[in-house]
């Protein structure tokens, strides 16, 4: 067709327009027809039995499937945790819920703080525990229903369950978590006289305690100890009067700090927090434990040079132990007083009760306080001179020693027993060097050659030349009453 004018003209220019020839399609094969028209019109082959029970099964499967809405779904593809928090959140307990959400956090950045080759690393997760989120969900959620209605004491209740549960499991974190908050709550409690807030503060005390901080725990043990004075009403879970339970927990921390002054050398401040231990002990109403305070004061007082001190107290736990029937505590008690003696120079008193500590040491069959015992008293006779005695000591303690193959006393044991043998020794041994004779001598040499100790038998006298043998000493008087023999005999004999 002619081009239109496209400059507002009305002619119609007549260029003709040169027409591209437009190629006829190829024909097609009659071979490639057949082929297609057997193709479409191929069968379908026939399915075995296998495939239609395989069919009918996966259509089975189809229609036993439950149709999920879209919060089924939700809860199908989130966590357990996601899903907790958001039932949380719908039932309008949002301050629960920011208190589950904040300890999960906390456990996570405690965690990457700590870093992968820490033991928290490898520790599971909350938000990976369902059982325990499931727990902090009822409780919390109860403590803030009970909050919203200022019922204190349900929500201390539901507080100190939850942190007696993790105490159970081991989750130390999330226990003494809890028993803050507890003792958080007792402050709001008014009709109680306190006895909620005397509980809270031993709970608390005796997480600090375990966790190493023992001035914050002897703090809350001595506000425990004031609340409860004088509630003898007021009992533990196990029955135990509070009071007694306040007196016997200071004791105990006392002495913990006593033992760090001890080791910062503060040998001043060690003493007082003893004596502070042993009030408390005797407060608590538990002779065992007084028993104890008193040993521990009295060795400290002996330490200090205070033997007089040490002997009061040491006598006092040899009393309990009496009447505990502590026999192992009684031959202690023994032991401590007879070096208390010993160092205010009273021998005597010394060995009466290193005695008494053998003696008890041997009716409860513990070798090891013998040996120590029997040790103790050798030495104690050895530097009296008593020589005969101390040997008697010391070769029991070596027995015992080597019965029971202690590698730490065997040694030792062994030469002190030489000493004090040597000591027995020496002074029959000087008797034959002051003698200076034929039989003397001999007995020295013989001793020289064999070491055998026959230096406390008699001592003969020289012989006479053209005599009979010589006759000992010790023995002249004997012979003398005992009729001679006939001069032929004794030649024939000699």
């Amino acid at each position: 067709m002619p081009a239109i004018n496209l400059s507002g003209g009305n002619l119609v220019q007549t260029q003709t327009i040169r027409q591209h020839k437009v190629p006829s399609p190829p024909t097609q094969d009659r071979n490639l027809s057949k082929h297609r028209i057997q193709v479409v019109t191929t069968r379908r082959k026939t399915q075995g039995k296998k495939e239609r029970e395989l069919e009918e099964r996966q259509r089975h499967l189809r229609a036993e499937l439950i149709d999920l809405n879209k919060v089924q779904t939700a809860e199908y593809r989130h966590t357990y945790k996601h899903n907790l928090c958001l039932d949380m959140l719908a039932e309008g307990f949002h301050k629960s819920f920011g208190e589950l959400f904040a300890l999960i956090r906390q456990q996570n950045e405690e965690r990457q703080i700590a870093g992968p080759e820490s033991v928290l690393w490898n520790k599971v997760l909350l938000e990976n525990e369902p059982e325990k989120l499931d727990v902090l969900k009822a409780y919390l959620t109860q403590s803030e229903a009970a909050d919203r209605i200022e019922n204190y004491t349900l929500v201390y209740q539901c507080q100190y369950k939850l942190a007696r549960f993790f105490q159970s499991t081991g989750d130390k974190w999330l226990a003494d978590h809890f028993f803050e908050n507890c003792l958080m709550t007792t402050h709001m409690v008014h009709d109680d006289e306190g006895r909620l807030a005397a509980e809270g503060h031993c709970n608390v005390g005796i997480a600090l305690e375990q966790n190493g901080e023992y001035f914050e725990a002897a703090e809350n043990f001595e506000l425990y100890h004031n609340l409860s004075k004088g509630k003898n009403d007021w009992v533990t879970e196990e029955g135990e009067p509070m009071h007694y339970k306040a007196a016997a927990n200071l004791a105990r921390i006392y002495t913990t700090i006593a033992t760090k002054h001890e080791t910062a050398g503060d040998l001043a401040m060690y003493l007082s927090y003893l004596e502070k231990a042993n009030q408390m002990a005797y407060e608590s109403g538990d002779r065992k434990l007084e028993s104890d305070s008193c040993y521990r004061v009295g060795v400290a007082y002996e330490k200090n040079q205070n033997s007089e001190t040490a002997l009061k107290q040491l006598n006092r736990y040899l009393e309990i132990c009496s009447a505990l029937d502590d026999n192992e505590g009684y031959g202690k008690a023994c032991e401590a007083i007879a070096k208390s003696y010993e160092s205010q120079g009273k021998i005597e008193e010394s060995i009466k009760y290193l005695e008494m500590f053998v003696e008890v040491a041997e009716k409860t069959n513990n070798e090891k306080a013998t040996s120590r015992a029997c040790s103790h008293l050798g030495a104690m006779f050895n530097s009296l001179g008593r020589y005969d005695q101390a040997v008697e000591y010391f070769n029991k303690s070596y027995n015992i020693s080597r019965a029971l193959n202690d590698t730490e006393t065997i040694s030792s044991s062994r030469v002190l027993f030489g000493v004090a043998a040597a000591h027995k020794m020496l002074q029959n041994f000087s008797i034959h060097v002051e003698l200076n004779n034929r039989p003397t001598m001999e007995r020295i040499i013989e001793w020289k050659d064999n070491r055998g100790d026959e230096f406390d038998k008699n001592i003969p006298e020289p012989a006479k030349e053209g005599s009979k043998p010589a006759t000992p000493v010790m023995e002249k008087q004997a012979s003398n009453e005992v009729k001679e023999e006939p001069a032929s005999n004794q030649e024939t004999d000699s």
